[in-house]
């Protein structure tokens, strides 16, 4: 009886505690919904950080191209330059211009004694409209490796050291290899002197070298064994066709379009690598070879030379054929055709001011490439046939520019347009996207994302 007692009491023990742990793993389960909507409210605000400067100006696309060049020579001298200064207009002017190509981004940089503020708002299209993802940190000066002095998503604060692994886990996923680690663990001396900050890479000129070249090797790796090999086809092939006469050296470049399209569609096993292939021999031999650094392709220039297509032209013109077929490129390295003609906008802005003026022609170049490598590559191979022979002259690829204004220098650009986000301005750019979308050829629109 006894026993039985015992056992009855520890069994009552046992269940008494049974509504204790429901009620405990209820609380749990109910923080693990809850904690991320408390963390959502918190970081996603109604209001943005950074009110919308406004778009890029001939000044800022300067500036950009200027940054770029001086990132593009540290990557480029190997190893032997060691740093890289920007001052806080010329950060302003790139992020200026990173908004044009990535719509829904503002961000601004005040460079101060104590360091380097940095707050940057994400709105719709990324956001839901009427929410903004806000940013802000603070990056202190240093004499050895990255300092982040506060961080803040929306109103939660973040831990610097949780910045720090969240962009190493961020730069190596987008750059593969363990570089992003290698990329911050290299940083040595940032130092702060308003307006401009500087950055000095630690260890010796053959470690950055050795970085800068797996680096580049990991670029070239990005694009993939299948649409390097198709880059090499077509041009070998193009080359053939050039000697043999059937490419001409002058005249419309029309021709050397179809031929790309044609050995891509020839190809065994023949997809959108191959048009990828085809797109970026075409940028490559029709545009300038300097377009290998976008997608880590560069064949000597005497192989592209001997394609022939140096001396043809698109509507007459030589920057026309150009920019069609560079922006062709661009939108199949991207697929996306904001960034294409966004990066058509920046290089006619720096146009306006230092070169042949700005030119809407060269823009209605810009879309009808974009729209030639969206239809192709949303198009089955078994369709290409078809469309190439639908194209009978060059008023197939690239619309009427009849009336488009051309050559005009900042000043007039300003007093005419007052700037590309301009009313005036988006109705000339919707008229020449309302011209290449009722080319038959470009029926579907082009990914915008």
């Amino acid at each position: 009886m006894a026993a039985a007692t015992g056992t009855a009491g520890v069994s009552r023990g046992l269940f008494a505690g049974v509504p204790v742990m429901r009620r405990a793993l209820r609380g749990l389960l109910l923080a693990a919904i809850l904690a991320p909507l408390v963390v959502l409210l918190l970081a996603v605000e109604r209001r943005p950080l950074v009110r919308d400067a406004g778009p890029p100006d001939a000044r800022s696309a300067a500036q950009t191209r200027d940054v770029i060049d001086r990132l593009r020579l540290m990557v480029n001298a190997a190893g032997a330059v060691a740093g890289f200064s920007a001052d806080e207009e010329e950060i302003n002017g790139v992020l200026a211009a990173a908004q044009r190509v990535a719509p829904g981004v503002a961000g601004e940089a005040r460079v101060e004694a104590g360091g380097v503020r940095l707050a940057v708002s994400v709105g719709a299209p990324l956001m839901p409209e009427g929410y903004w993802l806000n940013l802000a940190g603070e990056l202190a000066p240093s004499e050895g490796g990255i300092a982040i002095a506060s961080a803040r998503v929306g109103r939660l604060p973040v831990p610097p050291a949780l910045v720090l692994w969240a962009a190493r886990l961020g730069l190596d996923h987008a750059l593969g290899d363990g570089l992003g680690s290698t990329l911050l663990a290299g940083v040595g001396r940032i130092e702060v002197a308003p307006p401009r900050v500087s950055l000095t890479l630690a260890g010796d000129p053959a470690a950055r070298a050795a970085f800068f070249d797996r680096l580049k090797a990991r670029a070239i790796d990005g694009t993939g064994d299948r649409v390097r090999l198709a880059v090499d086809e077509e041009i070998r092939q193009l080359r053939k066709a050039a000697r043999r006469g059937e490419l001409p050296r002058d005249g419309s470049v029309l021709p050397h379009l179809e031929a790309a399209v044609r050995i891509a569609a020839g190809a065994e096993g023949a997809g959108p690598e191959e048009m990828r292939g085809a797109l970026y021999a075409l940028a490559l031999a029709c545009g300038t070879p300097a377009f290998g650094e976008v997608i880590g392709i560069q064949p000597g220039w005497q192989a592209l030379d001997a394609v022939g297509c140096g001396g043809t032209t698109l509507a007459g013109r030589d920057d026309l054929k150009r920019h069609f077929v560079i922006s062709a490129g661009l939108y199949a390295a991207t697929t996306s055709g904001r960034f294409a003609f966004g990066v058509g906008e920046l290089k006619e802005l720096l146009d306006s001011a230092e070169r042949e003026g700005f030119s809407f022609e060269d823009m209605a170049a810009d879309a009808a490439g974009i729209r030639f490598a969206a239809a192709f590559l949303a198009a089955p191979v078994s369709a290409w046939p078809d469309m190439l022979a639908a194209i009978e002259s060059e008023a197939d690829v690239i619309p009427s520019l009849d009336g488009l204004a051309e050559g005009l220098d900042a000043a007039a650009f300003t007093a005419r347009y007052g700037g590309i986000g301009s009313p005036e301005y988006a109705a000339v750019v919707a008229e020449i996207e309302r011209r290449v979308a009722a080319l038959p050829l470009y029926a579907a629109p082009p990914a915008t994302n």
